[in-house]
């Protein structure tokens, strides 16, 4: 089984293009965690609240699509362990939306409205319950943005705890995928054959309901380089869409 640390050279079948989404997703928030790494140094994060609202964007979008077109179909199935993988795919999904929901929330409180318009609509479509079972690691995420984004003389601890707060969302973040991939990638292997697995696919790449539908597959292909891309770019072949 491949991994997004992994260089991918093969798509077997068209969700394998997961691998590729994962390592691109996890790239991008490694950059992130430098840039929370070095803001604890002083000096401006803007960068910072950048790097943050491309990563909600796309995570908020792909999970959302994901419990709707990935896992909403299949049958869940029953570890050794007791464990079922869907539900537990759907909790860890539940986990990440309730970190970003509070991250866009507490910006907009303050009057920092610097989210792209994707966050703000993803947020806003959740359902009650994502923003009622609040956890503590999404509470620190809180706190830590409003005191960096508030003051004008930040901190030192602040930004010690901002840090510390994006360093655990993308370490939540790089569990699911590895539970995601392990666990959740076979099951949609055996249920879904290849038209199916394609327009999931296509879901996850193209937001029809955006004013730019190409925005998530732009930003990963814009991540990729050499044969990965153009396994990218094969796929995108596969479409028949009109975008």
């Amino acid at each position: 089984m491949p991994s997004f640390t992994d260089e991918i050279r093969v798509l077997e079948s068209p969700i394998d293009v997961m691998y590729l989404m994962h390592k691109v997703f996890m790239a991008h928030s490694e950059r992130t965690e430098a840039l929370a790494e070095k803001a604890q140094g002083g000096g401006d994060i803007t960068d910072l609240k950048d790097g943050l609202d491309v990563w909600l964007s796309q995570l908020l979008y792909h999970t959302k699509t994901e419990d709707i077109y990935m896992t909403g179909p299949l049958r869940d199935a029953q570890l050794q362990d007791g464990r079922k993988p869907l539900r537990e795919n759907e909790k860890e999904h539940d986990e990440l939306r309730q970190i970003g929901a509070n991250l866009t929330h507490r910006l907009q409180r303050d009057g920092n409205t610097g989210l792209t318009s994707e966050v703000t609509s993803l947020v806003l479509a959740m359902e009650e319950k994502d923003h009622a079972e609040l956890m503590t690691k999404v509470e620190e995420v809180e706190k830590a943005l409003s005191g960096a984004i508030g003051e004008e003389q930040i901190l030192a601890r602040t930004r010690r705890h901002l840090y510390r707060s994006v360093m655990s969302f993308k370490v939540t973040e790089f569990d699911h995928f590895e539970n995601e991939e392990a666990f959740v990638m076979p099951l949609l292997k055996d249920q879904m054959d290849h038209s199916q697995q394609l327009e999931c696919v296509r879901r996850l790449l193209f937001d029809d309901e955006s004013d730019n539908p190409r925005w998530i597959i732009d930003f990963v292909t814009g991540e990729l380089e050499g044969h990965e891309r153009k396994l990218l770019e094969k796929l995108e072949t596969e479409f028949s869409l009109g975008v």
